[in-house]
C-alpha cells in the first residue's frame, strides 16, 4: 500500500519535530500494516535558515518521504500533482493544503476547495483508481476556514467514485490553538497525534488499518534538544554562550546562588536561540549555576529538558586557612594561628569531640586562644575562613597538651 501525503508547512514540519507523519507511521506499523509512504522529499523545514532540508527529526527512525513544502497553495502545487502519481504510483494521495491560499490569496472557501477538487483530478489523470484523502485544515480559527472545512467535507461526497474513493479526515474536530500548536499555526507533538488520528480514521474508511482513536496519554510537547552551552568569568561578570539544538526559537534561563542555597530562578525575559549574555553583580567567592531551557515559540518543553549547568565562582572558592600552628599553652590551653585569607571577614574554630565536632567559635582575627579545654592526649582543631556568606574548607591540626600546669597565657 504506497501513501503519498501532499501537503504545506503543517505536513513538512520543521526542525526537532517528530511531525503527524511521523505519528501515522507508528501507528500503521503497530497495526501491522504493510504500507509505503512515498514522495519526492524527506526532509523539514530548517527554521535556524529559514530554509528546506533539515534533517533534525526528534525520532528520524522512520519512513520519512512526502510530497509537502512549507507555504505551499492549493493552487501551485510545486510539482505537479500528476508527475507525482505517475512516478511514485501511490495507492491512496493524502491531500492536507488550503490554509494559505484562503490566508494569502483572499480567494473564498468555495474557490480555494475548488483548487483542491483540481488535485484530486489530476491525481485521477495519472492513475483512475487512486483513492484520496482530503484532510480538514487544522486552523479553525482564522476566518472562513471552517467554511473551507465545509466545502471539503463537500467536495468529498461530490467527487468519490466507483472506483476513486474520496473521505474526509476530521482533522480540525477538537483541535485547539493553544493546546495543539506551538505558535497558533503549526502542530506541537499533541496536534501531530490529533492529525495522525484522523488521517489514520480516514485511511481505515478505505479499508487500511485499524479504527482509530486518540491515546489515553499526549506526549509532551516542546523541544527535545538542549543548547550547547558554556560560560566564563570576567571579573565579577559572568558571560555565558549558547547555540540552540534543533526546534528551539528561543531559551529561557535559569539561575541559582549554590552558596546561599537559593532555590532555581527563571528569568522572565527570554533570550534568542543562538547568542551570549554578560551576568553583572555577581558575589566574590559564591557558586552560580545556569542553565537554559529551550522553548519552541509557546510550549515550553515537558519532562527535563535542560541544557548542561555551567557554574561560576567569581574570585575562586572561599580559601581554606594556610600555615595553622597550634601551640598549648599547659594542660587545657592551646593557641592557635594561621595565615590571613583573602576576602575572609572572620573565621570558625571546631574541636573534634569523637566523630562530631563542637559549636563553632568565631574570630574575626587570624588566632584563637582556647581555655578550659578538656584533659585529653590530644586536642584536634579546624578553622575555616567565611565572608559575604560564603564557607570555605578547613584545615584541621592536632596538638598534645603541655605537661606542665603552667597557666593560660
Amino acid at each position: 500500500m504506497r501513501i503519498l501525503i501532499l501537503g504545506d508547512s503543517v505536513s513538512q514540519g520543521s526542525s526537532g519535530d517528530w511531525t503527524w507523519r511521523y505519528r501515522l507511521w507508528r501507528r500503521l506499523v503497530d497495526a501491522g500494516v504493510a504500507f509505503d509512504l512515498v514522495g519526492p522529499r524527506d526532509d523539514l523545514w530548517d527554521l535556524r535558515a529559514d530554509a528546506p532540508g533539515a534533517m533534525s527529526y526528534a525520532d528520524p527512525d522512520f519512513d520519512r518521504d512526502h510530497a509537502a513544502r512549507w507555504g505551499m497553495f492549493a493552487g501551485m502545487p510545486d510539482v505537479p500533482v500528476a508527475s507525482l502519481v505517475t512516478t511514485y504510483q501511490p495507492d491512496v494521495v493524502v491531500v492536507m493544503l488550503g490554509i494559505n491560499d484562503l490566508i494569502w490569496t483572499d480567494q473564498a472557501p468555495a474557490e480555494v476547495a475548488a483548487r483542491v477538487g483540481d488535485l484530486v483530478a489530476a491525481a485521477r489523470s495519472a492513475r483512475p483508481d487512486v483513492d484520496v484523502v482530503l484532510s480538514e485544515v487544522t486552523q479553525h480559527w482564522f476566518p472562513d476556514a471552517p467554511e473551507l472545512n465545509a466545502q471539503l467535507a463537500l467536495l468529498a461526497q461530490a467527487a468519490t467514485t466507483a472506483s476513486s474513493r474520496v473521505v474526509l479526515a476530521a482533522a480540525a474536530a477538537g483541535y485547539d490553538v493553544d493546546r495543539d500548536t506551538w505558535d497558533t499555526s503549526h502542530p506541537n507533538a499533541r496536534g501531530e497525534v490529533r492529525i495522525a488520528t484522523a488521517v489514520a480514521a480516514a485511511l481505515h474508511e478505505l479499508g487500511i488499518g485499524p479504527a482509530a482513536t486518540l491515546p489515553a496519554t499526549m506526549p509532551p510537547v516542546g523541544p527535545r534538544f538542549p543548547a550547547t552551552f558554556s560560560g566564563t568569568l570576567a571579573g565579577a561578570e559572568g558571560r555565558l554562550a549558547w547555540t540552540s539544538g534543533p526546534g528551539a526559537t528561543h531559551q529561557l534561563l535559569w539561575r541559582r546562588d549554590v552558596t546561599t542555597g537559593a532555590p532555581w530562578t527563571r528569568s522572565p525575559v527570554p533570550l534568542p536561540r543562538d547568542g551570549t549574555l554578560v551576568v553583572p553583580g555577581l558575589r566574590r567567592h559564591h557558586r552560580y549555576d545556569f542553565r537554559l531551557q529551550p522553548v519552541k515559540g509557546d510550549d515550553l518543553p515537558g519532562g527535563d529538558v535542560y541544557s548542561a549547568v555551567v557554574s561560576l565562582v567569581p574570585g575562586g572558592p572561599m580559601l581554606a586557612p594556610a600555615g595553622v600552628r597550634a601551640v598549648a599553652r599547659g594542660r587545657r590551653c592551646v593557641r592557635l594561628a594561621w595565615r590571613p585569607v583573602p576576602d575572609a571577614t572572620s573565621y570558625v574554630v571546631e574541636r573534634r569531640v569523637g566523630r562530631t565536632w563542637t559549636r563553632p567559635v568565631r574570630t574575626t582575627t587570624p588566632s584563637w586562644r582556647g581555655t578550659r579545654l578538656p584533659v585529653a592526649p590530644r586536642w584536634t582543631f579546624r578553622v575555616r575562613a567565611t565572608g559575604d556568606q560564603v564557607v570555605g574548607p578547613p584545615t584541621s591540626v592536632t596538638v598534645r597538651p603541655a605537661r606542665s600546669a603552667a597557666p593560660c597565657r
